[in-house]
């Protein structure tokens, strides 16, 4: 247990994930980066759909164009996990 203790690479907490959104109804994609969990980050584009909330261009779409959305397995896609920087730089 101790040498498992000390051969443990540490955890970069910097990680972050490009992520893709798409819609449903006419295909098209929001790619974003947040700085915390894509299923998190979910959560928030829905919670703006929910409540006609137009922080969200990815809301915005959905609530102007009347498209249905759906859950994370049926719309988010990971593209590619990377380090967190202060713009989407991967």
């Amino acid at each position: 247990m101790i040498h498992q203790q000390l051969t443990d690479k540490p955890v970069n907490t910097n990680l972050s994930r490009i992520y893709k959104l798409k819609c449903n109804t006419c295909n098209n994609a929001y790619i974003g980066q947040p700085g915390r969990s894509i299923t998190i980050r979910h959560k928030e584009h829905t919670r703006y759909i929910k409540t006609n909330n137009l922080i969200s261009v990815y809301a915005l779409h959905r609530l102007n164009n009347r498209h249905e959305y759906g859950t994370a397995e049926e719309t988010l896609e990971l593209l590619k996990p990377c380090n967190k920087g202060t713009r989407m730089n991967c």
